[in-house]
């Protein structure tokens, strides 16, 4: 694969990235080739040791914000007078509408964090737990040892619980995380299939 080629497949794969951070991909890629050619180094070489096209292209979606999608979006379709009037008119009900969805998405979104912050104060009180239990054992050990033995049993379960749900905590707490990226990603791709189709 040549500079045209590589410069070809990498404009292809930035096709619906926002114009501004496509040319600046470009115009960067085009300068890594022309400063290795300059120095002698051959075209062919120089290509192989890039990251290829495609792998560009979704580094950028990751790294781009989504505002500048929706930006790039607006400017690309012009609304005529009569939509516009017509968007005007029906203003509260689509807004209206539009605000409670938001609304309704960010509360599911919360109330999910909010039970992976309960998990994580679950296993708080169960470190807090083994601890009293370990700390009342010795004196209740002085009244009665199988009372003692119970405490010390409490507190084993108590550290086994906690460990286990430590690790399913933050299980969790990546799973939502992850989720959120993927979500953003569908989101930006949305972006770039919408873009790509009307190049």
């Amino acid at each position: 694969m040549n500079k045209q080629e590589y410069l070809e497949a990498l404009n292809k794969a930035l096709s619906g990235i926002p114009e501004s951070e496509k040319q600046k991909t470009l115009d960067y890629y085009t300068e890594i080739i022309d400063d290795a050619i300059e120095e002698g180094e051959e075209e062919a070489s120089i290509i192989a040791r890039l990251d290829a096209p495609s792998d560009i292209g979704r580094r950028l979606i990751d790294e781009t914000p989504l505002r500048k999608f929706v930006t790039e979006d607006v400017k690309k379709h012009k609304i005529d007078t009569l939509t516009a009037i017509l968007l005007a008119i029906s203003s509260p009900l689509w807004v209206s509408l539009l605000l409670a969805a938001i609304v309704v998405i960010f509360a599911l979104y919360i109330a999910v964090w909010s039970l992976v912050i309960s998990l994580f104060a679950v296993f708080a009180a169960l470190v807090c737990s083994a601890i009293a239990f370990l700390l009342a054992t010795p004196f209740v050990f002085a009244e009665a040892a199988l009372k003692a033995m119970l405490f010390f049993g409490f507190a084993l379960i108590s550290i086994g619980l906690s460990v286990f749900l430590f690790f399913f905590s933050v299980w969790c707490s990546k799973q939502v995380i992850r989720f959120t990226l993927f979500l953003f990603r569908k989101v930006k791709e949305s972006f770039v299939k919408k873009g790509s189709a009307a190049v």
